[in-house]
């Protein structure tokens, strides 16, 4: 199989990292990566590799993000647990009716 640039991009992409090329040089990285986790090579097969190992190396989300099942169950168990809302009527004068 010969390797393209952009099935190489895609495949990364799909896995999180990113792909650019400056002349022969490839440069990868994680989305919103800093420069320190920036890998370059001029070698396709190498930046297929090591975006692959970066991926499985780095999990996809945040630690503070959770599921979607998670959230739902948190709101729910937060919203039994509050008190109901008080609601208060102001007259015209500016006093609480009753």
């Amino acid at each position: 199989m010969t390797l393209t640039y952009k099935a190489v991009q895609e495949v990364l992409r799909k896995a999180g990292i990113v792909m650019s090329k400056k002349g022969g040089v490839h440069r990868i990285n994680f989305f919103s990566g800093l420069e320190d986790t920036a890998f370059y090579t001029p070698n396709l097969q190498d930046v297929l590799d090591k975006g692959l190992a970066m991926a499985s190396g780095r999990p996809r989300s945040s630690g503070y993000l959770r599921s979607v099942e998670e959230r739902r169950m948190a709101t729910r168990a937060h919203l039994t647990s509050a008190r109901p809302l008080m609601r208060l009527v102001v007259n015209r004068e500016g006093r609480i009716a009753d």
